[in-house]
């Protein structure tokens, strides 16, 4: 009797060692780009990163140079342009529904607002790699 209960309880003790493995091993898979953009008080999504320090327009705009194509039309979206919203209000809560967050608010003048926000987006290990491959590649040429 003690041997049968031994024999399942061991089976229960397997199963689980055996699904926590898995799900481990699949979690430590996904790997993840983070990437930003701001958002003006009317609306305007800007995923421009120029560097208007230095005027350089190499680095104009990282993102459309560096993220994958079924990536681009996905992410880098103008809900200003395809809805027709007229405030800032309007695009924040679409960007919101659509994973971005917000990371900071830059006060202008006349209370014209400026948002940054960000999101992760999940990749394979490759398409990683790609990406920062790319990223690291975009330099500055003395």
């Amino acid at each position: 009797m003690n041997f049968l209960f031994y024999n399942k309880e061991m089976k229960k003790i397997i199963f689980v060692l055996t699904l926590s493995f898995l799900s481990v091993f699949a979690f430590a898979q996904k790997q993840k780009i983070t990437i930003f953009c701001s958002v003006d008080f009317n609306g305007n999504v800007n995923y421009n990163t120029q560097d208007y320090a230095t005027r350089n327009t190499k680095l104009s705009n990282i993102l459309d140079q560096t993220l994958p194509d079924s990536i681009k039309t996905k992410v880098l979206v103008d809900p200003k342009k395809l809805y027709h919203f007229k405030y800032g209000n309007e695009t924040l809560l679409w960007l919101a529904q659509h994973d971005w967050k917000i990371v900071s608010s830059l006060g202008g003048n006349n209370g014209n607002n400026t948002w940054l926000l960000s999101r992760e987006i999940s990749v394979d290990a490759p398409t990683r790699a790609l990406f920062m491959k790319k990223l690291e590649n975009i330099e500055i040429k003395k």
